[in-house]
């Protein structure tokens, strides 16, 4: 892990250093999950489907072709991560969960049975149709 040095002007952040074994390019901004296939090291990460929703790992740093290693942030502010906001609008402190097949993270105003990897630090206004944002403020929580 790899923690960034203390200092009251800046925000706290905590990254880990993984391996994309997506088959693509993880772009900066996106969220991965931990690879739960027979070659599971704790250090391999993919996109998140079905069977790996709860392994959430964090929010890709800067660009990580496939097979390359890289940096994921898995705890602190961040001022752009792909979410992934369905019609409607979310609010700043709106929970964060994984969601299969997607890059990005989804907005929950309400409490559910998923878990919780973070939160919006600013608002989501609503849209006609689905769609990612990019430049959208985060709180990461993925410890």
């Amino acid at each position: 892990m790899l923690f960034k040095r203390v200092s009251r002007a800046a925000a706290e952040q905590v990254f880990v250093v993984v391996k994309n074994v997506s088959g693509s390019t993880m772009t900066a901004g996106y969220s991965c999950v931990f690879d739960v296939s027979t070659s599971v090291d704790g250090v391999r990460v993919t996109q998140a489907g079905s069977a790996n929703l709860q392994g959430y790992a964090g929010v890709v740093d800067a660009d990580i072709a496939n097979n390359a290693y890289g940096l994921v942030q898995v705890y602190g502010y961040r001022s752009a991560t792909y979410v992934y906001s369905s019609t409607g609008s979310s609010a700043a402190g709106d929970n964060l969960s994984v969601i299969a097949s997607i890059w990005g993270l989804t907005p929950a105003a309400t409490a559910g049975t998923s878990k919780a990897f973070g939160f919006l630090c600013e608002a989501i206004s609503s849209s006609t149709s689905s769609q990612f944002y990019s430049n959208v403020k985060t709180f990461i929580r993925a410890l």
